[in-house]
């Protein structure tokens, strides 16, 4: 990478992950109204749409080559910026949507353009700035940092948001751990660093005291191991992935029983803070508009009436439906769930596929990510939404897209030589 370019993907990646905007919010006492547009969000949003723009157009092949591999994803940011038509607040739709699309943009470019490793490591620096900046502003200046209720706020809005980034951030640092105690040559300095930053991220994922957080830590985790006991491994994948079928019923039915234990040992009510009593409220505002829904970001705004009427029913103050799915269904209908659908079935089926082929090491932390986020959006929403999540999720579908191409270009390859070779020997001049 030019030194250059890999500043701007670290400063651009950072910038998506809405960190330090808030902090510089809550030094000023500013507030922002739910749905709100902050000026220096879309400034910054237009200059890194502007620089990936010009890098696509540069390198406009090697980008156009994922494009088959990415159609679900570029469905659902079409579908976004088609919603305009029909949303409520069509200039908060036409925002959230254009910062969707320089999302998309970005990640798309960089998978096309550097290999899974430099990916990877991108993520791995922006985890490190990241939480080193919260450790710094959560010490350092604690009415900035920390919340009266003892979670950790950091450089974000809310301490689900920090616990969100840093459950995210410890699953490339075990991720690049794992492979480099079982490489065959392990990188001290590497394996340094993996345990700094990990532990570092762990410490953040407590201090934020975000349950659901600390849930989809440990699952990333577990599916790091997952992914790596399957690696080059048909026998061990169909025994591991069938066993994970097979429990994944039972396991949600027996969750479902013991809901309130479990509930409680994780500190919080039966209701889950609230968001049982949100959740039993979503289906009738989903009703009202079930297929195309009330346009992207459209929903949730401060001045919508039915925002008031379901923050009087459950008396608190609900940014959104604390479920991805849900808020899906709410903003994009049934048309954005089947496209959304769709590219979770292909992201598992392909993750699965190149975790065993073992071609691309990297695969193995794009499918614990994966995993990962589909956990943590039961109880929060980051799904279909810029941020962080949306961008992990555009690069492990154009990631796992380019391996697929590339898997499929050896294969050609290969049997292209097999037919060479026999045409040989058939040949008169042959031997």
């Amino acid at each position: 990478m030019k030194r250059a370019e890999k500043l701007f993907h670290i400063l651009a990646f950072a910038w998506q992950c809405n960190a330090f905007l808030p902090l510089l919010a809550r030094g000023s006492g500013a507030t922002t109204d739910l749905g709100a547009a902050n000026p220096l969000a879309t400034i910054g949003n237009a200059c890194v749409l502007g620089v990936v723009l010009v890098l696509m157009l540069s390198h406009w092949r090697m980008v156009l080559r994922l494009a088959p591999g990415l159609w679900p994803i570029l469905g659902l940011v079409s579908l976004a910026l088609l919603s305009t038509a029909w949303s409520d607040y069509p200039a908060v739709t036409v925002r959230r949507a254009g910062t969707l699309v320089t999302i998309t943009m970005w990640a798309w470019y960089v998978t096309a353009r550097y290999d899974l490793q430099d990916v990877i490591s991108i993520v791995r620096q922006v985890m490190w700035a990241l939480a080193l900046a919260s450790l710094a502003i959560g010490l350092g200046a604690p009415g900035l940092g920390q919340t009266p209720d003892d979670g950790w706020v950091g450089v974000f809005t809310t301490k689900n948001e920090l616990g969100m980034v840093m459950a995210m951030g410890i699953i490339p640092f075990f991720y690049t751990l794992l492979a480099e105690m079982f490489s065959q040559r392990p990188r001290s300095l590497t394996i340094l660093f993996s345990v700094a930053g990990f532990l570092l991220c762990c410490g953040l994922l407590y201090l934020s005291q975000s349950r659901t957080a600390w849930v989809t830590g440990l699952i990333g985790l577990i599916f790091c191991v997952f992914t790596k006991l399957t690696h080059k491994r048909v026998g061990a994948a169909i025994i591991i992935w069938t066993a994970i079928v097979l429990l994944l019923v039972p396991g949600v039915l027996l969750a479902m029983e013991q809901f309130g234990t479990i509930a409680t040992m994780l500190g919080r009510d039966s209701t889950l803070t609230g968001r049982v009593d949100l959740w039993l409220l979503m289906p009738s505002y989903i009703m009202e508009r079930p297929w195309f829904g009330h346009g992207f970001g459209a929903f949730w705004v401060d001045q919508s009436p039915n925002v008031l009427e379901i923050w009087t029913a459950v008396d608190w103050t609900p940014p959104h439906a604390h479920n991805g799915w849900l808020d899906l269904l709410l903003e994009l209908g049934v048309a954005g769930l089947s496209l959304a659908t769709i590219q979770i079935l292909l992201l598992l089926t392909n993750g699965v596929r190149a975790v065993i082929d073992g071609r691309e090491i990297g695969a193995q932390y794009l499918l614990a990510t994966i995993f990962a986020l589909l956990i943590h959006n039961l109880a929060e929403s980051t799904f279909v939404r810029p941020g962080l999540s949306w961008d992990l999720l555009v690069i492990a579908t154009a990631a796992l897209a380019k391996i697929a191409r590339q898997r499929q270009t050896a294969r050609q390859t290969r049997f292209a030589g097999r037919f060479q070779r026999r045409e040989a020997a058939a040949s008169p001049h042959g031997g």
